[in-house]
Order: C-alpha cells, then sequence, then structure tokens
C-alpha cells in the first residue's frame, strides 16, 4: 500500500482596499497524476509526525485576542511538533495599522495565526489508494479529491446535508481531457475547476444539485474560464495549474508557472458569480511565495475574507499558510501547517480539512482550532 511521499528536492474581498492584492489582467501538473513537488511522487513524508486513521478525536485551541505582530512565539502543531515561529510582518500589531492616515485598519483575520490545530479525525470517505484533498466548500457540505496517483488518479466527491452528517458515497467524475491533479469547487459545490490536460486553460464541470438525481458532474466545458483557453492568453512555456476559489465565487486564485517565472500565484476577480473571469494578475511580491527552479508554491486554499492564503511549499516540502502583512499589502507572514498537505478551511476557519499518512495509505482528515 503507497504511503506519503518525500518531496524529491529540500526542499471578500480585497478591490477597495488599496494596495492588498492586484486584481486586474494577468502549473501544469502532469495530465496523469500527482502534480511535480507534491508530497506524493516519490519518497515518504518527513514534515513532521503524521495523524493515523484511528485517531477521531480533536482540540480547541485558545485564540490570541490581541493583533498579529510579528516574531510571535513559536506554536506547536496538532500533532505535538514544535513549528516555526510567525516570521515576517511589523513590529506593531494589525490594530496599530492605518494610524495617522484617517483610514481604518483592515479587520483582523479570520483565521487565527495563533492557531493550535488538534489532532486530525479520518473521514469516512478516505479511500484505500492515496488520497489527495483538492477542496472542501466553505460550508464543509461538500468535498472533492484525487485518489490514486499516475494514470490510476481519479477525481472524487462526496457531498452530506449538515456538518454533523458523515459525508455520503464518493462518487468518480468520469475521465475527460483534464488533469487529475488538482481541482476547485464553488463554494455552494455545483461548480468543479479542473487544469485542461495541455495545462493552456482551464474548464468547469457543473451540476444542479448537490443530491440526487442532480448530483452528477457533466461534461468538461469552458464555460466562465474561456477567457483562459484563448490563444496567446499564456507565453511560450507556461502552464496554468492549482484552481482555487474563494468563498463568495468572487475571487479565483490560480498559478502560472514555467517559462522562468518566479511570481506564479495569479489571482483575478470578476463583479458577480457567474461572470466571465478575466485574467489574473501575479500577487503582490513575496519572497516567501516565489518559485525557486522548478520547485513552487502551490494555492491550495483561500480563507474566507482572503486575508490567509494555504498553499503547499514544494521548496520547504510542508504545508503553509500566508497571512497578508497590512504594512506591505503582499502575503508576508508565514505559519507552517507540517505534515497537514493541500490544507483547506471552512468559512470561520474553526476546522481545516487536509491530506496525511494514515495508517496505510495517504487518507482525508479534518481537524478543529
Amino acid at each position: 500500500m503507497s504511503v506519503l511521499r518525500r518531496v524529491s528536492t529540500a526542499v471578500g474581498l480585497m478591490g477597495a482596499i488599496g494596495g492588498w492584492l492586484a486584481c486586474s489582467s494577468p502549473s501544469r501538473p502532469s495530465a496523469s497524476g500527482s502534480t511535480p513537488g507534491s508530497p506524493y511522487d516519490g519518497g515518504t513524508f518527513d514534515g513532521g509526525a503524521s495523524d493515523t486513521g484511528t485517531d477521531s478525536s480533536s482540540e480547541t485551541g485558545a485564540h490570541d485576542s490581541g493583533g498579529l505582530e510579528g516574531g510571535l512565539d513559536a506554536q506547536t502543531d496538532g500533532a505535538g511538533d514544535a513549528i516555526a515561529p510567525v516570521d515576517g510582518g511589523d513590529s506593531g500589531s494589525v490594530a496599530e495599522a492605518g494610524d495617522g492616515g484617517g483610514i481604518p485598519p483592515p479587520p483582523l483575520a479570520v483565521c487565527n495565526v495563533n492557531a493550535v490545530w488538534g489532532a486530525g479525525a479520518l473521514l469516512s470517505v478516505s479511500t484505500t489508494s492515496d488520497d489527495e484533498l483538492d477542496a472542501i466548500t466553505p460550508d464543509e457540505l461538500s468535498i472533492a479529491w484525487t485518489a490514486g496517483t499516475g494514470s490510476a488518479a481519479t477525481i472524487m466527491y462526496a457531498d452530506r446535508a449538515a456538518t454533523s452528517d458523515n459525508f455520503g458515497t464518493p462518487q468518480t467524475v468520469a475521465a475527460g481531457s483534464f488533469s487529475t491533479a488538482r481541482a476547485a469547487l464553488s463554494h455552494d459545490g455545483l461548480q468543479l475547476v479542473v487544469v485542461n490536460g495541455d495545462g493552456q486553460g482551464f474548464s468547469e464541470l457543473t451540476r444542479v444539485s448537490r443530491t440526487s438525481p442532480g448530483n452528477t458532474f457533466g461534461a468538461p466545458a469552458p464555460g466562465s474560464y474561456t477567457n483562459y483557453d484563448m490563444a496567446g492568453s499564456l507565453p511560450a512555456g507556461e502552464s496554468y495549474g492549482d484552481p482555487v476559489l474563494s468563498a463568495d465565487d468572487n475571487a479565483f486564485y490560480y498559478s502560472v508557472y514555467g517559462g522562468g517565472l518566479t511570481a506564479t500565484i495569479f489571482r483575478a476577480a470578476r463583479l458577480l458569480p457567474g461572470d466571465t473571469w478575466p485574467l489574473g494578475a501575479a500577487l503582490p511580491a513575496s519572497s516567501g511565495l516565489a518559485a525557486q527552479g522548478s520547485l513552487r508554491r502551490q494555492p491550495t486554499a483561500i480563507s474566507s475574507d482572503e486575508q490567509t492564503l494555504f498553499f503547499w511549499d514544494q521548496v520547504m516540502g510542508t504545508q503553509r499558510e500566508a497571512f497578508i502583512d497590512e504594512s506591505t499589502g503582499a502575503f508576508d507572514i508565514f505559519v507552517d501547517l507540517g505534515a497537514r498537505a493541500m490544507a483547506a478551511p471552512n468559512t470561520s476557519c474553526t476546522n481545516l480539512y487536509y491530506s496525511a499518512e494514515g495508517t496505510s495509505s495517504v487518507d482525508l482528515f479534518q481537524a478543529t482550532d
């Protein structure tokens, strides 16, 4: 049975907040398996202790009542490992931002920089193959993941009526001309966004309901992503990857990589859900998000207030989250999440869904702060 593998190298709206995120116009994962550099492409993951499939407990961590400050004390992750202190940020708290300028500071982030994630509870939809989380809807009622690796990889999904329920029977998305490496779900779980097989565009699969008989996704079509399929939208040698949708479906995060790019995480914004997505722009420069050679930082989720970006760090071989530094407008304050790969939070950022090594394969887990 396969196990979590080691990376081969050592490795909401913010349009009105000036300078936070550019939202004007502007990886390829393997079409037959895990994204290169993901924690599943060979070896054993060494980013900290992993959860086991038999652990169903969780702990609640205390929230820090103060602002986000640079140089916070070291924390521990849910598996008991020490995580790196928050790095980056200024020496003052968020509450002090904007003093003297007549502009109120931004609200504190929904996600807690001092979160202490409890032990992960195994999700019942985990399969006997390696399960790499793709997306969880903000309301936690729909989940999508990639089961298996290589040519055997398939995208699966499941739904439930309430967060107190187990997810229903997993379903498999019919194979098509798209990558199985990463996928995104709309906030209502009715659209599944995938990367085209050639890495040169995105497609969406739609359904009419989360419940039977309308809960089966149809065939992929360009839909709202037609601008990304147009000739010339990407320079030669570059590819798309890692689709992530915001909680209101009005912001789209994704990767553009190859061709020597170092700023590989992009964001696009639209006025209303259903509008055609314009080409996005790279996030403000941040050394912690910059690609290094062929290794990059893959977005896995964005918080409901878009102040916290979750990403798999191919360079460091670990899952991380980046908070916006209000003094620079960049995601420049980092917290290490260790072995909680491909992590994504719920709306309130109190539950975290992720992949980690289980008893005999990579499984899906949920942890609580």
